[in-house]
This record gives C-alpha cells, structure tokens and sequence, in this order.
C-alpha cells in the first residue's frame, strides 16, 4: 500500500493532471459521451483522453457505459464517490473567474464570433446573451425553430444554440436548414435539454448537436464550449 506524507497528496494522486479535473468539471452535472468529452476538451490527444479516463474509473470516480448501438456509443458519468468531488471542481471553476480577469482575452476569442440563440424568451435567454455580450459575443436571438430561416437571411452565424424543447422542428430538420442556408457549410451546433436522461443525450447526438448542456445552462459552461467548439481559443 503506497504511503503518504499527508492528506493533500491522496487527493493529488487521484485527481492529478492537466486534464482530470476537467473531465471532473464536465461530468458534474450529466453523463457525457466520449465524443463529447473530446470537442470540449481540444487541447486533449484521444490516447490522453482515454488513459485519464481509465484512471478515474479506476479510482471509482467515473462510471463507463456502453450502449449497443450503431455507431457505438460510451458515455461517462460520475459515480456517488466522485460526486463528492464536485464541490472541489466547482470552487475551482469559481476561483479560475474570479483570479483571472484576463481569461478572455488570454484563452477565449470572440472576435467575429456570431452565435444564433434559439431560446424562449425569458430570464434565462436574457442572462445568457448578457454574459455572452459581456465577451463581445455578436448574439441573434430567435424564440422558436419557426423564426431561424429569417433570421437566417440578415445573419450567418459561426454557431447554433438550441433549447430542444421549444423547437417546433427536430433538431436535425433545423440543423439541416441552417447549413442550407450557409450553402452547406456546417457549423457548430449545441442542445440545450431539460431532462438529460440516456434518451434525450442519445437523441440530441443523433439530430447532429455535437455537444448538449443540461438546464440551468451555466454561462461558463456555455462559453466554455462556445470556445471549444468553434476554436476560439488562445
């Protein structure tokens, strides 16, 4: 049995590494495929990904799930022990804001960034296009799928966010639609879901968002993937 010198170095030894507190960070509120891990995660090798990953599970942090399906799919979830991590990754989120003001000019670009929120109004759109804003973010609001294709013929966006549940479309359909008015070029594309059980998750990868996020959207989460998706990153 390995011996220590104190307790901080138990903690050292199973979270340790540029990239497993992240992982930790990504998982704490919903499972995530390893596809999804991937784009969030771009500075991160698939070999990295998947060691760091192992090691966790091996700690009994993260629980692997595969699902028989075509393509394969795995997803990572925490297990109840590593969700007595997610007060630590959260205060580390916290104190990475409030310690570096800098943050967005040092590792998230958003020169020329347009996103295309398509969100109900209400208190949460307005608090994410206000953060969103607050990064120089250039952010066209629709309130439903119906209204996309207009807003479509004044803006070309760089990304697409989408609360599923007020889309009067499939996602797919309206991802469709948006890379036809880009004359096909496709863009990147996030699902917000209400209720992200292994359906919804599966459901949303299918209608081609490459990423989803769970409600209350977190405007960190949300810019975070934002950066990652489109590469505006330092």
């Amino acid at each position: 049995m390995a011996k220590y010198g104190c307790p901080v170095e138990v903690t050292a030894e199973v979270i340790g590494g540029k990239w497993k507190c992240v992982i930790l960070w990504w998982l704490r509120r919903d499972a995530k495929s390893f596809g999804e891990l991937k784009r969030l995660m771009p500075g991160v090798s698939q070999k990295v990904l998947t060691q760091q990953l192992r090691e966790l599970e091996k700690h009994r942090l993260i629980l692997r799930e595969a699902y028989r399906e075509t393509p394969p799919r795995v997803e990572y979830a925490l297990t109840p022990h590593g969700e007595t991590l997610r007060p630590l990754t959260e205060l580390m989120c916290a104190w990475g804001l409030a310690n570096m003001p800098d943050f967005v000019s040092n590792r998230f670009e958003p020169d020329g960034l347009r996103v295309l929120l398509v969100v109900a109004q209400g208190e949460e759109r307005d608090y994410l296009c206000q953060e969103l804003l607050k990064r120089g973010v250039q952010v066209t609001v629709s309130a439903s799928a119906g209204e996309v294709l207009d807003v479509l013929d004044h803006v070309q966006p760089d990304a697409l966010v989408v609360d599923t549940g007020v889309s009067n479309h499939s996602g797919d359909t309206l991802i469709r639609q948006v890379h036809a008015a880009r004359q096909g070029a496709r863009l990147p594309a996030i699902g917000i879901l209400a209720h992200a059980g292994p359906a919804e998750r599966r459901q949303a990868l299918r209608e081609g968002f490459q990423v989803h996020l769970t409600k209350p959207v977190e405007p960190a989460e949300l810019i975070a993937a934002l950066a990652s998706l489109t590469g505006h990153i330092g």
